[in-house]
Protein backbone atom coordinates (compact mmCIF):
# COMPACT_ATOMS: atom_id res chain seq x y z
CA UNK A 1 0.00 0.00 0.00
CA UNK A 2 2.80 2.41 0.83
CA UNK A 3 4.38 1.79 -2.57
CA UNK A 4 1.18 2.90 -4.25
CA UNK A 5 1.07 5.99 -2.08
CA UNK A 6 4.59 6.95 -3.14
CA UNK A 7 3.56 6.42 -6.75
CA UNK A 8 0.59 8.74 -6.20
CA UNK A 9 2.95 11.37 -4.82
CA UNK A 10 5.03 11.14 -7.98
CA UNK A 11 2.14 11.56 -10.38
CA UNK A 12 1.89 15.09 -11.70
CA UNK A 13 5.24 16.07 -10.23
CA UNK A 14 7.44 14.01 -12.51
CA UNK A 15 5.63 15.56 -15.46
CA UNK A 16 6.52 18.98 -14.10
CA UNK A 17 10.12 17.95 -13.65
CA UNK A 18 10.49 17.71 -17.40
CA UNK A 19 9.63 21.40 -17.69
CA UNK A 20 12.48 22.48 -15.45
CA UNK A 21 15.84 23.16 -17.06
CA UNK A 22 19.06 21.48 -15.93
CA UNK A 23 21.99 23.34 -17.49
CA UNK A 24 25.67 22.43 -17.33
CA UNK A 25 26.49 26.13 -17.02
CA UNK A 26 23.97 28.66 -15.74
CA UNK A 27 24.71 32.38 -15.41
CA UNK A 28 22.67 34.94 -13.48
CA UNK A 29 23.88 38.33 -14.71
CA UNK A 30 23.64 41.86 -13.33
CA UNK A 31 21.77 40.88 -10.17
CA UNK A 32 21.81 42.25 -6.63
CA UNK A 33 23.12 39.45 -4.39
CA UNK A 34 21.95 39.16 -0.78
CA UNK A 35 24.18 36.29 0.21
CA UNK A 36 22.71 35.38 3.61
CA UNK A 37 25.90 35.96 5.57
CA UNK A 38 24.56 39.25 6.94
CA UNK A 39 26.79 41.30 4.63
CA UNK A 40 25.37 44.23 2.70
CA UNK A 41 23.72 43.55 -0.63
CA UNK A 42 26.14 43.46 -3.55
CA UNK A 43 24.84 45.14 -6.70
CA UNK A 44 25.49 44.37 -10.38
CA UNK A 45 26.94 40.93 -9.69
CA UNK A 46 27.13 37.82 -11.84
CA UNK A 47 26.77 34.32 -10.41
CA UNK A 48 28.05 31.36 -12.42
CA UNK A 49 26.70 27.89 -11.68
CA UNK A 50 28.27 24.70 -12.99
CA UNK A 51 26.12 21.63 -12.53
CA UNK A 52 24.72 21.83 -9.02
CA UNK A 53 27.25 24.22 -7.51
CA UNK A 54 28.17 27.87 -7.54
CA UNK A 55 31.40 28.21 -9.50
CA UNK A 56 32.04 31.96 -9.41
CA UNK A 57 30.63 35.24 -8.08
CA UNK A 58 31.84 38.65 -9.19
CA UNK A 59 31.51 41.51 -11.61
CA UNK A 60 30.62 40.26 -15.06
CA UNK A 61 33.71 41.67 -16.74
CA UNK A 62 35.97 39.83 -14.31
CA UNK A 63 34.46 36.39 -14.93
CA UNK A 64 35.01 33.86 -17.68
CA UNK A 65 32.22 31.46 -18.60
CA UNK A 66 31.15 29.63 -21.77
CA UNK A 67 29.14 31.62 -24.29
CA UNK A 68 26.85 28.59 -24.53
CA UNK A 69 25.85 28.93 -20.88
CA UNK A 70 22.19 29.57 -20.13
CA UNK A 71 21.92 33.22 -19.06
CA UNK A 72 19.26 34.67 -16.76
CA UNK A 73 19.02 38.46 -16.83
CA UNK A 74 18.98 39.62 -13.21
CA UNK A 75 18.64 43.32 -13.96
CA UNK A 76 16.46 44.92 -11.31
CA UNK A 77 16.18 41.63 -9.40
CA UNK A 78 17.53 40.23 -6.13
CA UNK A 79 19.16 36.86 -5.52
CA UNK A 80 18.83 35.22 -2.10
CA UNK A 81 19.72 31.73 -0.82
CA UNK A 82 17.08 29.03 -1.09
CA UNK A 83 14.68 29.21 1.85
CA UNK A 84 14.21 26.66 4.63
CA UNK A 85 11.01 25.76 6.45
CA UNK A 86 12.21 24.37 9.76
CA UNK A 87 8.91 22.86 10.89
CA UNK A 88 6.77 20.90 8.45
CA UNK A 89 4.91 17.59 8.47
CA UNK A 90 5.14 15.69 5.17
CA UNK A 91 1.77 13.98 5.25
CA UNK A 92 -1.35 13.80 3.06
CA UNK A 93 0.46 15.60 0.23
CA UNK A 94 -1.34 13.93 -2.70
CA UNK A 95 1.02 15.37 -5.31
CA UNK A 96 1.48 18.85 -3.80
CA UNK A 97 5.09 18.53 -2.63
CA UNK A 98 6.33 20.79 -5.46
CA UNK A 99 4.57 23.74 -3.80
CA UNK A 100 7.67 24.19 -1.66
CA UNK A 101 9.88 24.62 -4.72
CA UNK A 102 7.35 26.91 -6.42
CA UNK A 103 7.67 29.22 -3.40
CA UNK A 104 11.47 29.13 -3.16
CA UNK A 105 11.58 26.70 -0.22
CA UNK A 106 14.43 24.40 -1.20
CA UNK A 107 14.91 22.58 2.14
CA UNK A 108 12.47 21.45 4.84
CA UNK A 109 12.86 19.94 8.27
CA UNK A 110 10.13 17.33 8.64
CA UNK A 111 9.07 17.19 12.28
CA UNK A 112 6.94 14.08 12.24
CA UNK A 113 5.62 11.84 9.50
CA UNK A 114 5.48 8.27 8.28
CA UNK A 115 9.24 7.64 8.07
CA UNK A 116 9.04 5.01 5.33
CA UNK A 117 7.07 7.30 3.02
CA UNK A 118 9.21 10.33 3.79
CA UNK A 119 12.44 8.43 3.21
CA UNK A 120 11.08 7.25 -0.14
CA UNK A 121 10.23 10.83 -1.14
CA UNK A 122 13.67 12.00 -0.08
CA UNK A 123 15.31 9.34 -2.24
CA UNK A 124 13.19 10.28 -5.28
CA UNK A 125 14.04 13.98 -4.87
CA UNK A 126 17.75 13.34 -4.46
CA UNK A 127 17.72 11.17 -7.59
CA UNK A 128 16.04 13.95 -9.57
CA UNK A 129 12.89 11.93 -10.25
CA UNK A 130 10.57 14.03 -8.07
CA UNK A 131 10.15 17.78 -7.71
CA UNK A 132 10.50 18.73 -4.07
CA UNK A 133 12.74 20.27 -1.43
CA UNK A 134 15.74 18.69 0.24
CA UNK A 135 14.30 16.79 3.22
CA UNK A 136 15.72 16.39 6.67
CA UNK A 137 13.37 14.27 8.75
CA UNK A 138 12.69 13.03 12.24
CA UNK A 139 10.26 10.47 10.92
CA UNK A 140 8.09 9.29 13.77
CA UNK A 141 7.84 11.62 16.76
CA UNK A 142 8.83 10.20 20.14
CA UNK A 143 5.93 10.18 22.57
CA UNK A 144 5.03 9.20 26.09
CA UNK A 145 3.31 5.79 26.07
CA UNK A 146 0.74 7.04 28.55
CA UNK A 147 -0.09 10.11 26.44
CA UNK A 148 -0.53 8.06 23.25
CA UNK A 149 -2.83 5.57 25.00
CA UNK A 150 -4.99 8.40 26.35
CA UNK A 151 -5.10 10.14 22.97
CA UNK A 152 -6.14 6.97 21.13
CA UNK A 153 -8.95 6.47 23.68
CA UNK A 154 -10.06 10.05 22.97
CA UNK A 155 -9.92 9.46 19.20
CA UNK A 156 -12.17 6.42 19.53
CA UNK A 157 -14.58 8.23 21.84
CA UNK A 158 -14.90 10.95 19.21
CA UNK A 159 -15.72 8.41 16.51
CA UNK A 160 -12.36 7.77 14.84
CA UNK A 161 -12.16 4.44 13.01
CA UNK A 162 -9.25 2.01 13.20
CA UNK A 163 -7.77 3.27 9.93
CA UNK A 164 -7.47 6.74 11.46
CA UNK A 165 -5.88 5.27 14.59
CA UNK A 166 -3.38 3.32 12.48
CA UNK A 167 -2.52 6.42 10.46
CA UNK A 168 -1.87 8.31 13.70
CA UNK A 169 0.34 5.54 15.07
CA UNK A 170 2.41 5.46 11.86
CA UNK A 171 3.75 8.90 12.80
CA UNK A 172 4.49 8.17 16.49
CA UNK A 173 6.81 5.92 18.44
CA UNK A 174 6.41 5.37 22.16
CA UNK A 175 8.94 5.31 24.98
CA UNK A 176 7.55 4.36 28.36
CA UNK A 177 10.73 3.44 30.17
CA UNK A 178 14.34 4.74 30.11
CA UNK A 179 15.52 1.30 29.00
CA UNK A 180 13.48 1.60 25.79
CA UNK A 181 15.03 4.91 24.74
CA UNK A 182 18.18 3.60 23.09
CA UNK A 183 16.32 0.91 21.12
CA UNK A 184 13.84 3.47 19.81
CA UNK A 185 16.48 6.04 18.88
CA UNK A 186 18.70 3.47 17.18
CA UNK A 187 15.76 2.07 15.22
CA UNK A 188 14.75 5.54 13.98
CA UNK A 189 18.30 6.26 12.90
CA UNK A 190 18.54 2.90 11.12
CA UNK A 191 15.35 3.69 9.21
CA UNK A 192 16.78 7.00 8.02
CA UNK A 193 15.84 9.62 10.61
CA UNK A 194 18.23 12.60 10.56
CA UNK A 195 17.43 13.67 14.13
CA UNK A 196 15.06 12.83 16.97
CA UNK A 197 11.88 14.76 17.75
CA UNK A 198 10.16 14.55 21.13
CA UNK A 199 6.61 15.68 21.91
CA UNK A 200 5.91 14.20 25.34
CA UNK A 201 8.10 12.41 27.85
CA UNK A 202 6.86 9.90 30.40
CA UNK A 203 9.23 11.23 33.05
CA UNK A 204 12.39 13.33 33.42
CA UNK A 205 14.36 10.08 33.47
CA UNK A 206 12.88 9.03 30.12
CA UNK A 207 13.69 12.43 28.63
CA UNK A 208 17.29 12.16 29.82
CA UNK A 209 17.61 8.66 28.37
CA UNK A 210 16.24 9.78 24.97
CA UNK A 211 18.60 12.78 24.88
CA UNK A 212 21.59 10.60 25.82
CA UNK A 213 20.69 8.00 23.19
CA UNK A 214 20.40 10.71 20.53
CA UNK A 215 23.80 12.12 21.43
CA UNK A 216 25.39 8.68 21.39
CA UNK A 217 23.84 8.06 17.97
CA UNK A 218 25.54 11.19 16.64
CA UNK A 219 22.43 13.28 16.25
CA UNK A 220 20.42 15.81 18.23
CA UNK A 221 17.10 16.06 20.03
CA UNK A 222 14.49 18.66 19.10
CA UNK A 223 10.81 19.10 19.79
CA UNK A 224 8.04 20.63 21.83
CA UNK A 225 8.41 22.23 25.22
CA UNK A 226 8.27 19.15 27.45
CA UNK A 227 6.13 20.55 30.23
CA UNK A 228 7.35 18.15 32.95
CA UNK A 229 10.72 19.93 32.76
CA UNK A 230 11.73 23.56 33.06
CA UNK A 231 13.12 25.23 29.96
CA UNK A 232 16.51 25.30 31.63
CA UNK A 233 16.34 21.54 32.20
CA UNK A 234 15.29 20.92 28.60
CA UNK A 235 18.19 22.97 27.24
CA UNK A 236 20.78 21.65 29.67
CA UNK A 237 19.45 18.14 29.06
CA UNK A 238 20.28 18.32 25.35
CA UNK A 239 17.19 19.63 23.53
CA UNK A 240 18.55 21.71 20.63
CA UNK A 241 15.34 23.40 19.47
CA UNK A 242 12.02 24.20 21.07
CA UNK A 243 9.01 24.49 18.80
CA UNK A 244 5.83 26.59 18.80
CA UNK A 245 4.44 28.84 21.50
CA UNK A 246 5.65 28.23 25.04
CA UNK A 247 2.59 28.10 27.29
CA UNK A 248 1.44 29.20 29.79
CA UNK A 249 3.87 32.08 29.32
CA UNK A 250 6.23 33.65 31.80
CA UNK A 251 4.57 36.91 32.75
CA UNK A 252 4.86 36.08 36.44
CA UNK A 253 8.60 35.38 36.30
CA UNK A 254 10.99 38.03 37.52
CA UNK A 255 13.54 39.52 35.12
CA UNK A 256 16.23 37.53 36.92
CA UNK A 257 14.32 34.27 36.49
CA UNK A 258 13.79 34.90 32.80
CA UNK A 259 17.44 35.83 32.36
CA UNK A 260 18.39 32.45 33.86
CA UNK A 261 16.25 30.76 31.19
CA UNK A 262 17.83 32.81 28.40
CA UNK A 263 21.32 31.98 29.66
CA UNK A 264 20.49 28.25 29.59
CA UNK A 265 19.23 28.53 26.01
CA UNK A 266 22.30 30.51 24.98
CA UNK A 267 24.93 28.28 26.59
CA UNK A 268 23.38 25.22 24.93
CA UNK A 269 22.79 26.98 21.60
CA UNK A 270 19.15 25.94 21.85
CA UNK A 271 17.11 27.55 19.07
CA UNK A 272 13.46 28.62 19.07
CA UNK A 273 11.00 27.93 16.23
CA UNK A 274 7.84 29.85 17.17
CA UNK A 275 5.66 28.92 14.11
CA UNK A 276 3.79 32.21 14.41
CA UNK A 277 1.77 31.58 11.27
CA UNK A 278 -0.32 28.99 13.12
CA UNK A 279 -1.55 31.51 15.70
CA UNK A 280 -4.04 33.58 13.71
CA UNK A 281 -6.50 30.78 13.06
CA UNK A 282 -6.42 29.76 16.72
CA UNK A 283 -8.03 33.07 17.68
CA UNK A 284 -10.95 32.83 15.22
CA UNK A 285 -14.38 31.55 16.21
CA UNK A 286 -15.33 28.13 14.92
CA UNK A 287 -17.45 29.50 12.10
CA UNK A 288 -14.49 31.53 10.84
CA UNK A 289 -12.17 28.52 11.00
CA UNK A 290 -14.75 26.29 9.33
CA UNK A 291 -15.13 28.77 6.47
CA UNK A 292 -11.38 28.67 5.82
CA UNK A 293 -11.26 24.86 6.07
CA UNK A 294 -14.09 24.50 3.56
CA UNK A 295 -12.81 27.17 1.12
CA UNK A 296 -12.15 24.68 -1.69
CA UNK A 297 -12.41 27.19 -4.54
CA UNK A 298 -10.13 29.77 -2.90
CA UNK A 299 -12.75 32.50 -2.59
CA UNK A 300 -11.43 33.44 0.88
CA UNK A 301 -7.77 32.71 0.14
CA UNK A 302 -6.57 31.79 -3.36
CA UNK A 303 -3.95 29.47 -1.86
CA UNK A 304 -6.76 27.12 -0.80
CA UNK A 305 -6.93 25.92 -4.41
CA UNK A 306 -3.64 24.10 -3.82
CA UNK A 307 -4.56 22.30 -0.58
CA UNK A 308 -4.80 18.55 -1.13
CA UNK A 309 -8.13 16.89 -0.60
CA UNK A 310 -6.70 14.72 2.20
CA UNK A 311 -5.25 17.71 4.04
CA UNK A 312 -8.55 19.58 3.71
CA UNK A 313 -10.47 16.62 5.10
CA UNK A 314 -8.11 16.69 8.08
CA UNK A 315 -8.74 20.41 8.57
CA UNK A 316 -12.51 19.91 8.55
CA UNK A 317 -12.26 17.01 10.99
CA UNK A 318 -10.03 19.06 13.32
CA UNK A 319 -12.53 21.95 13.32
CA UNK A 320 -15.34 19.57 14.23
CA UNK A 321 -13.34 17.98 17.05
CA UNK A 322 -12.31 21.37 18.44
CA UNK A 323 -15.90 22.61 18.32
CA UNK A 324 -17.02 19.55 20.26
CA UNK A 325 -14.29 19.91 22.89
CA UNK A 326 -15.92 21.44 25.96
CA UNK A 327 -12.52 21.91 27.61
CA UNK A 328 -11.01 23.95 24.77
CA UNK A 329 -10.42 27.58 25.84
CA UNK A 330 -12.41 30.23 23.95
CA UNK A 331 -10.56 32.23 21.25
CA UNK A 332 -10.07 35.26 23.49
CA UNK A 333 -8.30 33.15 26.13
CA UNK A 334 -6.12 31.52 23.49
CA UNK A 335 -5.24 35.01 22.24
CA UNK A 336 -4.12 35.99 25.75
CA UNK A 337 -1.99 32.85 26.00
CA UNK A 338 -0.38 33.54 22.63
CA UNK A 339 0.31 37.15 23.61
CA UNK A 340 1.97 35.99 26.83
CA UNK A 341 4.12 33.49 24.93
CA UNK A 342 5.12 36.14 22.40
CA UNK A 343 6.18 38.57 25.13
CA UNK A 344 8.52 35.93 26.48
CA UNK A 345 9.83 34.94 23.05
CA UNK A 346 10.43 38.59 22.17
CA UNK A 347 12.56 38.97 25.29
CA UNK A 348 14.41 35.76 24.41
CA UNK A 349 15.26 37.11 20.96
CA UNK A 350 16.38 40.41 22.46
CA UNK A 351 18.65 38.42 24.78
CA UNK A 352 20.30 36.84 21.73
CA UNK A 353 18.54 33.47 21.59
CA UNK A 354 18.46 32.26 17.97
CA UNK A 355 15.16 31.85 16.13
CA UNK A 356 14.42 29.92 12.96
CA UNK A 357 11.47 30.17 10.61
CA UNK A 358 8.95 27.33 10.55
CA UNK A 359 5.27 27.00 9.71
CA UNK A 360 3.90 23.66 11.02
CA UNK A 361 2.28 23.01 7.64
CA UNK A 362 -0.18 21.47 6.93
CA UNK A 363 -2.00 22.41 10.14
CA UNK A 364 -5.33 24.15 9.56
CA UNK A 365 -4.98 27.37 7.59
CA UNK A 366 -1.32 26.90 6.60
CA UNK A 367 -0.14 26.36 3.05
CA UNK A 368 2.84 24.35 1.80
CA UNK A 369 5.55 26.76 0.67
CA UNK A 370 3.34 29.85 0.72
CA UNK A 371 3.14 30.14 4.51
CA UNK A 372 6.91 30.41 4.97
CA UNK A 373 6.68 33.93 3.49
CA UNK A 374 3.96 34.80 6.00
CA UNK A 375 6.20 33.52 8.79
CA UNK A 376 9.07 35.79 7.73
CA UNK A 377 6.76 38.82 7.82
CA UNK A 378 5.47 37.81 11.26
CA UNK A 379 9.00 37.45 12.64
CA UNK A 380 9.61 41.07 11.66
CA UNK A 381 6.25 42.33 12.93
CA UNK A 382 6.12 40.35 16.18
CA UNK A 383 9.72 40.16 17.35
CA UNK A 384 11.20 43.23 15.71
CA UNK A 385 13.61 41.35 13.47
CA UNK A 386 15.15 43.28 10.63
CA UNK A 387 14.40 41.86 7.17
CA UNK A 388 18.00 40.61 7.06
CA UNK A 389 17.57 38.77 10.37
CA UNK A 390 14.33 37.25 9.14
CA UNK A 391 16.00 36.09 5.94
CA UNK A 392 18.85 34.52 7.89
CA UNK A 393 16.31 32.73 10.10
CA UNK A 394 15.26 30.84 6.97
CA UNK A 395 18.66 30.42 5.29
CA UNK A 396 22.01 30.58 7.09
CA UNK A 397 20.80 29.76 10.62
CA UNK A 398 18.92 26.57 9.68
CA UNK A 399 21.82 25.38 7.53
CA UNK A 400 24.26 25.85 10.43
CA UNK A 401 21.82 24.25 12.88
CA UNK A 402 21.57 21.15 10.70
CA UNK A 403 25.34 21.02 10.13
CA UNK A 404 24.95 21.81 6.43
CA UNK A 405 26.46 25.29 6.38
CA UNK A 406 29.39 24.10 4.29
CA UNK A 407 26.89 23.04 1.62
CA UNK A 408 23.96 25.46 1.64
CA UNK A 409 22.41 28.44 3.43
CA UNK A 410 24.45 31.24 1.85
CA UNK A 411 25.49 32.28 -1.64
CA UNK A 412 29.18 31.41 -1.77
CA UNK A 413 31.51 29.74 -4.25
CA UNK A 414 31.50 25.97 -3.89
CA UNK A 415 28.08 25.73 -2.29
CA UNK A 416 24.99 24.11 -3.73
CA UNK A 417 23.08 26.28 -6.16
CA UNK A 418 19.93 26.68 -4.05
CA UNK A 419 18.84 30.20 -4.99
CA UNK A 420 15.73 32.35 -5.32
CA UNK A 421 15.48 35.28 -7.75
CA UNK A 422 13.07 37.96 -6.52
CA UNK A 423 11.40 40.82 -8.37
CA UNK A 424 11.84 43.28 -5.47
CA UNK A 425 14.20 44.00 -2.59
CA UNK A 426 13.46 41.83 0.49
CA UNK A 427 15.63 44.08 2.67
CA UNK A 428 13.33 47.02 1.91
CA UNK A 429 10.29 44.89 2.81
CA UNK A 430 10.58 41.24 3.80
CA UNK A 431 7.18 40.62 2.21
CA UNK A 432 8.96 40.92 -1.12
CA UNK A 433 10.15 37.33 -0.67
CA UNK A 434 6.73 36.43 -2.04
CA UNK A 435 7.63 38.02 -5.40
CA UNK A 436 9.46 35.01 -6.79
CA UNK A 437 10.64 35.12 -10.40
CA UNK A 438 12.84 32.01 -10.59
CA UNK A 439 13.86 29.22 -8.24
CA UNK A 440 17.12 27.31 -8.66
CA UNK A 441 17.19 24.06 -6.70
CA UNK A 442 20.51 22.19 -6.85
CA UNK A 443 21.18 23.86 -10.18
CA UNK A 444 17.78 23.03 -11.68
CA UNK A 445 15.91 26.09 -12.95
CA UNK A 446 12.21 26.63 -12.26
CA UNK A 447 11.44 29.84 -14.09
CA UNK A 448 8.19 31.77 -13.86
CA UNK A 449 6.50 29.81 -16.64
CA UNK A 450 7.51 26.46 -15.14
CA UNK A 451 6.33 27.46 -11.69
CA UNK A 452 2.99 28.63 -13.07
CA UNK A 453 2.64 25.35 -14.95
CA UNK A 454 3.27 23.37 -11.78
CA UNK A 455 0.65 25.41 -9.93
CA UNK A 456 -1.80 24.88 -12.76
CA UNK A 457 -1.22 21.12 -12.72
CA UNK A 458 -1.67 20.90 -8.95
CA UNK A 459 -4.78 23.10 -8.93
CA UNK A 460 -6.36 21.13 -11.78
CA UNK A 461 -5.58 17.81 -10.12
CA UNK A 462 -7.17 18.89 -6.84
CA UNK A 463 -10.21 20.41 -8.53
CA UNK A 464 -10.67 17.29 -10.62
CA UNK A 465 -10.47 15.11 -7.54
CA UNK A 466 -13.02 17.26 -5.74
CA UNK A 467 -15.36 17.08 -8.73
CA UNK A 468 -15.06 13.30 -8.94
CA UNK A 469 -15.72 13.00 -5.21
CA UNK A 470 -18.80 15.19 -5.55
CA UNK A 471 -20.13 13.00 -8.35
CA UNK A 472 -19.99 9.82 -6.28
Amino acid sequence: MKGSLVLALNLGLVLSLGCAQQQNVLVVRNVTVIDGTGADAKRAMTVVIEGRRIAAIGKDESLVYPASGHVIDGTGKYLIPGLWDMHVHLRDLDGTLALFIVNGVTTVRDMGSDLELTAAMREEIEAGRLVGPRIKTAGMAVESSNWVAQYIDLMREQGADEEAVEKFLNTRIMVGDPREARTVVDSLRALGADFIKIRHAQSPEVFAAIAAAAADAGTHLVGHYVWILSLEESADGGQRSIEHNIFPGFDERTPEQKQAIFEALLRNDTHLVPTLVTNAIQTLDFEGVRAIAEDVDGSIDARNRYVSRTIREGWIETVALDAADDERPPPEVIQQMIASSNRFLLEARQAGVKMMAGTDVPTTGTFLGFSLHDELALLVETYGMTPMEALRSATALPAAFMGLDAEVGTIEVGKRADLVLLDADPLADVKNTRLVDTVIASGRVFDRATREEILSEIGASIAGGANRAGAN
